[in-house]
């Protein structure tokens, strides 16, 4: 069984938004979650039997972390992250977007930032749980 690390009663409270269909917002915390487990496979935390983390602050930040990429999808309504792929279309001299906004031209976390947002990135950040691993000795 998969993770979830939000419920549907905790997005509601968190987010205001149009969305009223239960099903959508469960399938897309589910999505959220597994996005988070990926972003965060390489962190380490303590976890209880189910693989939750046991420690208030990480529990809080894959809770933040989900609602803000289901949030997010809601604004830019892309769960699918398909508009990150799509650079410039060219239809003889007419060109919509431009070869800036292709992903190819992005980094790693610009294209992240791009399909989960910023938000949830800057939360997953804050507590440890992804980036770069630092040791001072």
């Amino acid at each position: 069984m998969a993770r979830v690390y939000a419920t549907e009663a905790e997005y509601r409270d968190y987010d205001k938004g149009d969305e009223n269909d239960a099903a959508v917002i469960e399938k897309r915390l589910r999505d959220a979650s597994h996005e988070v487990e990926g972003l965060t496979r390489t962190a380490a935390y303590a976890t209880d039997a189910d693989g939750m983390p046991t420690a208030p602050v990480i529990r809080e930040a894959f809770r933040d972390a989900t609602m803000a990429i289901v949030s997010y999808w809601g604004e830019t309504d892309d769960p699918q992250g398909v508009d990150i792929a799509a650079g410039a279309v060219k239809i003889g001299s007419v060109s919509l977007g431009t070869t800036s906004a292709s992903a190819e031209n992005l980094t790693e976390l610009q294209r992240l930032t791009r399909r989960i947002g910023e938000l949830a990135v800057t939360i997953l950040r804050n507590a440890g749980l992804m980036g770069s691993a630092i040791a001072h000795t």
